[in-house]
């Protein structure tokens, strides 16, 4: 109904004033609210986040009790105020969730904790209450006595499915995805992939009806030539239905974040096909993996990192990350939005806090607005930042921009 009255309104500001030739490429979503966060006089920042018609859900980590800890919060979509905050500490030593999905049934967290000792990290997954972020239930997975993080999560009416890493091997890590019960987070199945003898992580997870997309790096080229890799499989089983591979350099590119919607996936990351790193997007076919369109970003000379991705089911794709153009001091948020067909700028713009490194790293949307999470160093040491902003932003001669 929104975007029907929008319509309406600008076919009547039409009849009267002209759209400025260019402008609806290039106009930027307007930011509806900020707000920050920052428990500590430490480093701390936002890891990931989720939205549903009621409320945002951010999951990050904060220093309070010395060591890491997880953090929890739920804000108001209207103005991002806290509606609760919830802490998770199991630990005397480093603690961090990395990410973050929702239900009409919960809130589901994953990350890593040191339960088991100083340098044995094990998979860490939370279900929380959406009322009030009590705990309904809690999992552990600890393959190995090395280094094993759960970094992304997805959800659907079947399961919740964990991605990341674990160091079964030895030295040598490997993907590992575990698909879970909603209702007692127990494992259905699970499956790893080790392409080589090298490190490589699942770093993102999304699906659909038709499978789960898992996005990371592997070094099958060589221990210095990380690639990006791209798997899709069963729902039911995990077994493999096809699987990817992307190498634009001689040097390290890494995937970071995926989405699906109804034409295609969307994977994200870095190449350093320039020298210095660089944006890189692209879509891929959901039956087959093969490539629809790419797209790279390189507006500095410097380091450059696209981090998350979210797809609105209308046309339009969000990339968040971030960029050096002031200085390689000074990375500052970065967000595009690009039209699904063929991967151009719909708008970009930049979030610039502190003179110091401010780093987006996911970005969640729903049909009131998109919210980008990361953090930033404004406050000396490293708070969460979140960001809210409109879907649309439209320049209309003699009216200015008219955003839904």
């Amino acid at each position: 109904m929104r975007k029907a009255i929008f319509i309406g309104l600008i076919m009547c500001i039409l009849s009267f004033a002209a759209i400025v030739p260019g402008a609806m490429g290039n106009s930027v979503g307007h930011v509806i609210w900020t707000q920050a966060s920052n428990p500590s006089a430490y480093w701390e920042g936002a890891n990931d986040v989720a939205v549903d018609g009621t409320a945002v859900y951010i999951a990050g980590s904060d220093y309070s009790s010395g060591g890491g800890r997880w953090r929890m919060e739920k804000r108001s979509l209207t103005d991002g105020s806290i509606i609760w905050t919830q802490a998770s500490n199991p630990s005397v030593f480093s603690d961090d969730p990395n990410g973050v999905a929702v239900d009409s049934t919960g809130v589901y967290i994953v990350g890593s904790d040191s339960s088991p000792g100083l340098g044995n990290y094990r998979w860490r997954i939370e279900k929380r209450s959406l009322t009030t972020g009590s705990i309904i239930w809690t999992q552990t997975s600890n393959p190995s006595v090395g280094y094993d993080v759960a970094t992304g999560v997805a959800v659907d009416g079947s399961g919740v499915y964990i991605v990341g890493e674990d160091e079964y091997l030895g030295n040598n890590s490997r993907w590992r995805i575990e698909k879970r019960s909603l209702t007692t987070g127990s494992i259905i199945w699970t499956q790893a992939s080790n392409p080589s003898a090298y490190w490589e992580g699942a770093t993102g997870v999304a699906v659909d009806g038709g499978g789960v997309y898992i996005v990371g790096s592997d070094r099958t080229l060589g221990s210095a030539n990380a690639r990006w890799r791209i798997e899709k499989r069963s729902l039911t089983t995990g077994s493999i239905i096809w699987t990817q591979a992307s190498d634009p350099s001689t040097l390290s590119d890494y995937a970071t974040g995926v989405a699906v919607d109804g034409s295609g996936v969307y994977i994200v990351g870095d190449d350093s096909y320039t020298g210095n790193a660089r944006w890189r997007i692209e879509k891929r076919n959901l039956t087959t993996g093969s490539t629809i369109w790419t797209q790279a970003n390189n507006p500095s000379v410097y380091s450059d990192g696209a981090r998350g991705v979210a797809a609105d089911g209308s046309g339009g794709v969000y990339i968040v990350g971030y960029d050096s153009s002031l200085g390689s001091g000074n990375a500052r948020w970065r967000i595009e939005m690009r039209i699904t067909a063929d991967g151009s700028i719909s708008w970009t713009d930049a979030s610039n806090p502190s003179a110091s490194g401010d780093w987006a790293t996911r970005v969640a949307v729903n049909g009131s607005g998109v919210y980008i999470v990361g953090s930033d160093l404004y406050a000396g040491g490293g708070r969460w930042r979140i960001e809210k902003r409109y879907h649309y932003c439209v320049y209309i001669q003699l009216v200015g921009h008219v955003c839904i």
